[in-house]
């Protein structure tokens, strides 16, 4: 028979039989867990059908695969033969290739043909010699029934496999520390998979990764129902204890805080050595490079003790730092931008000079940026090289700086919506230009955002200005183009409010400077985040503009989170107004989210004691007007009188544009003065015994700060008018005037100048009677001139030389304010005050004489001094020093003074 008539009758059965194979295929569950290996077969043939020898193994892989079986592709065995040199096949052989090809099983034998007779005579070997090789046998008659021959042998191999090696009982053995999980979970094997001595190979490589063990095992048994396997293990030792040896720059306990081997666990190399390494990392981070870390195990067995041991070697520190490059800037002036430092004499106590890895790219973009700022358009900065040497490190930043360009013509292009002559007055880049000024890239980009900003306020929300340079190496200049795109005008389709568990809506969106249906504007969306803010119901605030899929309309996405606005509160301290006192205070300033604010407060100490009840609605009914009541009782023990008030104020607001407030109380008092001294001023001895005070107040409050707790910017302003008596009828007749002034700028640096003044003068009501001395003006304490006692800068009576108070003040507070813990609102000051309070038939600035009967510069009583602010639970805290720069009394001029309370 031809080879060409022998390959048509294959293919003719192959077609023959294509159905009945692929039915077979749905019950070859379990076939895809075992794998195969095909080895050569021996062909005993006549010349026409050697060519079976590369052929049949490849048929018979391909009808293995079709059965649903894993077959190791010929190719690899052909390559694995050829390396290992056999020239014949046997059963030791089979066993190894099965091996070697990652199989679980290996096919091998011949096939021969006399006359018309043809058969197949094949050992399955499974791979670890578990069982013995099992013989099959398939003849046939004629060569067409080649196929059908290896049809019935895959069948025979695919009943021989699936029907016996069922996986009954997985079990662990050797364990003693860890649980028998830690090893069941590592492997993928479970009772009723087919037993698969690959996939079992694959669980005993997983077992011993764990690196828990010394050694794994695995057996494999037959029982009734299939095979058992077990996993018999070796557990290295059990830590019983762990000692640091030879450190001293890092504590041993942060040592054995840092690592994740721990005392009681079992030995796992894999992780000691991560452990290693992360030791070593924190030498590096302390500048011991050259650390050595290694460690030593004693004892066997179970228990085993484990030496972390450190030779730590000399602390190095950064001794140069070159700025390779810098030719037209000064070197020393490049290296003040890093935020890496050479050692200096205290680096010991500073831990300045320490090198901290991290920091190098960062001062590689500081130097660019720089260079950037300066004109240097085309400056490059190579990656940092760090050299450690035995006497230190050397980390040099190459400088390649280029040419260095002044500012050229500066052109405003694209989408204009206003005159050229109005954006430039937004950007500061033609500044540069008429000065002739280098080139600062810090200040184009500040004018790429104002202009976005600009543009934004009109309602074009994606606006986006860029620069394109345009530079002349003659004449070393680049002329600066901004590129305006000002893209769709955007309307606010509707706000969302998400995150808010406590306060209402309606709270929310009340301070909101857009609201649905607005054109955008990136200042009301600024001031929206402010207002929200100096609400104080929110530890965090944003507002993120959300696209809707229509380019003329956005989202508003208000997120904020509530923090706690209630506080009970109570404590004892000590005041240098009031010596020793106890206070208790319970408040909520955003009674049931509806933005209410309500306290009820009491303070004892030994010169007064008070009680006070008080509501406020910043938005009755959600209109613009606020309303509120207070009631109060107060004891006061002054130096010439006591005082005792029960007493009651309502109150109303409105605002009057959107930074300035009008606000007006009414307050009704019934007082009592008692306990009079007998040399006590005629002022004071008048009004003694039972009073009544009605008095109504006006004024406005102007608040353009940023923040309503320690600002940075902004002006906060108070003018006041309070008029007792007359038509008001009551004792007290007067009218007052106050006018009070802070000004917050930021500095330099993380420093806040704040400067505050405050004006007041009062005079009776039109003749109608004489002033209370307690609503005249006292000066001197934490809250106005400090360095003096409290109320301390007073005109005297004439004959009693008691202090009355004058009737017109001024005083002036000039602070810097500077972080100390941003996290707990810590913050430093410094200051200097000045302030004098003058008497009727005296005017502002009149020289009042210091004690010893000395000038009083420019009639003002001046002091120094420093103090930390902290905004506690219970409100802001003050504790300061000031020094009086003038002799007022002959009294002590130093004063440590101590407040709570709300201050500015």
């Amino acid at each position: 028979m031809s080879r060409i008539k022998i390959l048509f009758l294959l293919i003719a059965a192959t077609l023959a039989f294509s159905l009945n194979f692929e039915a077979e295929k749905a019950h070859a569950e379990g076939a895809s867990d075992v794998v195969l290996a095909v080895l050569p077969f021996e062909v005993n043939a006549n010349a026409d059908t050697q060519y079976l020898k590369d052929s049949l193994p490849t048929l018979i892989s391909d009808r293995l695969r079709e059965a649903g079986f894993r077959v190791v592709g010929q190719k690899k065995i052909l390559e694995l033969i050829d390396k290992q040199g056999y020239e014949y096949l046997n059963l030791q052989s089979a066993k190894d290739m099965a091996l070697l090809a990652g199989s679980g099983y290996s096919l091998y034998g011949s096939f021969s043909q006399i006359g018309e007779d043809l058969s197949l005579d094949v050992r399955l070997v499974e791979a670890f010699g578990m069982k013995p090789a099992v013989p099959l046998f398939v003849s046939k008659k004629g060569l067409i029934n080649l196929l059908p021959a290896v049809d019935e042998l895959v069948g025979k191999i695919k009943l021989e496999l699936l029907s016996q090696d069922k996986i009954a009982d997985v079990e662990v053995h050797g364990t003693r520390v860890l649980d028998k999980d830690v090893v069941m979970m590592r492997t993928n094997i479970k009772v009723g998979d087919i037993y698969t001595p690959s996939k079992i190979n694959a669980d005993l490589k997983n077992i011993y990764a764990l690196g828990y063990f010394d050694d794994v095992k695995v057996k494999v048994s037959d029982v009734p129902g299939g095979k058992k396997v077990l996993f018999d293990v070796t557990e290295k030792p059990r830590i019983q204890a762990i000692t640091v040896e030879g450190s001293d720059a890092i504590d041993s306990e942060d040592i054995l805080a840092a690592v994740n081997t721990k005392k009681g666990a079992v030995l796992n190399p894999k992780v000691l050595s991560d452990d290693l390494n992360t030791l070593r990392e924190m030498y590096r981070k302390e500048g011991y490079y050259k650390a050595k870390v290694d460690y030593s195990v004693e004892g066997e067995g179970a228990q085993a003790r484990l030496n972390i041991k450190v030779d730590e070697g000399k602390k190095l520190y950064i001794e140069k730092i070159i700025i390779q490059g810098a030719e037209k800037l000064d070197p020393e002036e490049v290296k003040a931008q890093l935020a890496l430092t050479e050692r200096g004499w205290l680096s010991w106590f500073t831990k300045t000079g320490v090198l901290k890895e991290e920091l190098l790219e960062r001062d590689a973009a500081a130097i660019l940026a720089y260079y950037g700022n300066r004109g240097f358009i085309d400056a490059k900065v190579g990656e940092p090289a760090v050299d450690i040497k035995d006497d230190g490190i050397y980390v040099t930043f190459q400088v390649s700086e280029g040419n260095r360009y002044k500012v050229g013509k500066v052109t405003l292009t694209g989408d204009l919506i206003v005159q050229k002559d109005k954006l430039r007055q937004v950007i500061s880049a033609d500044d540069m230009a008429d000065g002739g000024e280098y080139l600062d890239r810090s200040v184009l980009r500040e004018d790429m955002k104002a202009l976005s900003d600009f543009y934004a306020n009109f309602g074009y929300a994606y606006a986006e200005a860029n620069i394109q340079f345009d530079a002349d190496a003659e004449t070393k200049t680049v002329d600066i183009t901004f590129m305006i795109v000002k893209r769709q005008k955007v309307k606010v389709r509707r706000v969302i409010i998400e995150g808010n568990s406590k306060t209402r809506n309606n709270v929310i969106l009340r301070e909101m400077r857009l609201t649905d249906g607005d054109q955008f504007s990136g200042l009301k969306l600024q001031r929206s985040i402010v207002r929200l803010n100096k609400l104080d119901f929110f530890s965090e605030v944003d507002i993120e503009p959300v696209p809707t899929g229509d380019p003329s309309e956005m989202d508003l996405k208000v997120k904020v989170k509530d923090k706690n606005t209630g506080t009970v509160s109570g404590g004892i301290g000590y005041s240098t107004s009031d010596s020793v006192f106890v206070s208790a205070k319970i408040t909520e300033r955003n009674l049931f989210g509806r933005g209410w604010d309500f306290g009820l407060n009491g303070g004892w100490s030994s010169k007064n004691i008070s009680y006070g009840l008080s509501f406020y609605n910043p938005r009755f009914g959600d209109t613009m007007w606020g309303t509120g009541m207070q009631t109060y009782w107060r004891d006061e023990d002054f130096d010439d009188y006591d005082k005792q008030t029960i007493g009651t104020a309502v109150e109303a607001s409105y605002p009057v544009g959107e930074y300035t407030n009008f606000f007006s109380n009414y307050r009704l008092d019934f007082y009592t003065i008692s306990e009079v001294s007998d040399d006590a001023a005629d002022s004071i001895k008048e009004i003694e015994g039972d009073n009544w005070s009605s008095v109504v107040t006006a004024g406005f409050k102007r608040d353009t700060t940023n923040k309503a707790f320690n600002p940075s910017t902004g002006t906060l302003n108070t003018a006041t008018i309070a008029m007792g008596g007359g038509v008001l009828m009551g004792d007290d007749s007067y009218v007052k005037y106050t006018y009070d002034s802070n000004y917050f700028t930021p500095v330099f640096w993380d420093l806040i100048f704040h400067w505050r003044g405050k004006l007041g003068f009062i005079h009776d009501n039109f003749g109608s009677g004489d002033i209370p001395i307690f609503e005249r003006f006292y000066l001197g304490g934490i809250n106005d001139v400090r360095g003096y006692d409290s109320r301390e800068i007073s005109p005297r009576d004439s004959t009693s030389d008691d202090r009355i108070g004058g009737n017109k003040m001024m005083f002036m507070n000039f602070e810097l304010l500077f972080p100390i813990n941003e996290e707990f609102g810590l913050v430093g000051v410094t200051f200097f005050d000045i302030g004098n309070s003058w008497d009727d038939g005296q005017s502002f600035f009149e020289d009042t004489k210091q004690a010893d009967g000395s000038d009083l510069m420019l009639g003002l009583y001046k002091s120094i001094g420093a103090g930390v602010r902290w905004f506690s639970p219970m409100g802001p805290i003050r504790i300061e020093y000031g020094y009086a720069l003038d002799n007022l009394d002959d009294s002590s001029r130093h004063k440590v003074e101590f407040s709570m309370g709300q201050f500015f």
